[in-house]
């Protein structure tokens, strides 16, 4: 069994591995893994995990070509990579960085109904992320949320 020896790795497919990977090291600051690098695939890591982007050519590799996205930017939706920090103003500050990254934000910085402080935004090449504090500002309260 893995449980205790399997560190969690999350990989996007992405048509431009450096910028995406120049964007979450800037929003993540976390460290490149630089002996895994190669012309199409980067790794960074921190906190106990992995991100890693892993370009075009990957879906030929991995016998992935017949689900290839679309170089639309309106793709769906299939995955959300989602950070979670200790402060609310990490929030507030990666919300001041994806317009200067080359991202675009979706929504917030919000309250949650369950109490978060949040931010969604899209990387450069439109994947959804976002950013998820478990504590929200001083004096905000959380949403209000009809689940009917």
């Amino acid at each position: 069994m893995l449980r205790n020896h399997a560190q969690p790795m999350f990989n996007l497919l992405c048509r431009d591995v450096d910028k995406q990977f120049n964007f979450y090291q800037a929003i993540l600051g976390w460290d490149e893994v630089e002996e895994a690098s190669s012309p199409i695939y980067r790794v960074l890591t921190g906190s106990g995990i992995q991100l890693a982007f892993n370009g075009w050519k990957a879906y030929d590799l991995l016998s992935l070509a017949d689900r290839k996205q679309s170089d639309a930017k309106d793709f769906p939706i299939s995955m959300m990579f989602t950070s979670v920090v200790h402060r609310p103003e990490f929030v507030n500050d990666v919300f001041r960085q994806v317009p200067e990254l080359g991202g675009r934000i979706v929504k917030g910085p919000f309250a949650t109904y369950y109490g978060h402080w949040q931010l969604v935004f899209c990387d450069p090449e439109n994947n959804v992320a976002r950013v998820t504090s478990m504590m929200l500002p001083e004096g905000i309260q959380p949403s209000m949320v009809n689940f009917d």
